[in-house]
């Protein structure tokens, strides 16, 4: 097993881990790498054949997510500090309006620099937000407020879960097709 891939004009950093899993798969990492996950008893030449019929996949992965992170705004960290401070704010005070509608409360509040979430909720009551969130709409930061506060009621995404989102939020469809559209910008 190689530690790189060379597909076309990039070379891409391969990372592998085995464990005791039962299936084969491959993901690229937010820091443009192959992240190869395998049977701990699986054969190198099948890993490798798997790597070789995915190479188109990865090709194209790996050119969308360049050009992501080449259209992505960068900030000073003194913006970034600034945006995380009204984030904090803005965020906790919706927070703290819509617990009060759904009738729920949460343990605490982090603003954190999640990559591929705007939000989560752990099981201990902790509601964590992605600071660009400030970025957005604000009924896109409601949206995502009332997603999150919604899982202090139901920990998956079932039925009765968004059920309890659309009884505080009616258009939340529309909202999240325009996260899953607009977010990365």
């Amino acid at each position: 097993m190689t530690d790189r891939l060379i597909i076309e004009d990039i070379t891409i950093p391969v990372v592998f881990v085995r464990s005791r899993r039962k299936t084969l798969s491959i993901s690229i990492t937010n820091d443009l790498k192959l992240l190869v996950k395998a049977p701990l008893s699986m054969p190198e030449k099948e890993i490798d054949k798997f790597i070789r019929q995915k190479n188109f996949w990865i090709y194209k992965q790996m050119k969308r997510m360049e050009k992501e992170a080449e259209n992505r705004t960068r900030y000073t960290p003194e913006q970034e500090r600034e945006y995380r401070e009204k984030a904090r704010r803005v965020l906790t005070e919706k927070s703290d309006h819509y617990k009060k509608i759904l009738g729920v409360d949460y343990k605490k509040i982090r603003i954190g620099d999640q990559k591929t979430r705007w939000g989560s909720c752990s099981s201990i009551g902790t509601i964590s937000y992605n600071w660009r969130l400030i970025l957005m709409p604000e009924e896109i930061q409601d949206y995502v407020v009332v997603h999150e506060l919604c899982h202090l009621i139901e920990m998956n995404h079932s039925k009765a879960f968004w059920e309890k989102v659309e009884s505080v939020i009616p258009d939340y469809a529309r909202r999240r097709a325009w996260l899953k559209k607009n977010g990365e910008r």
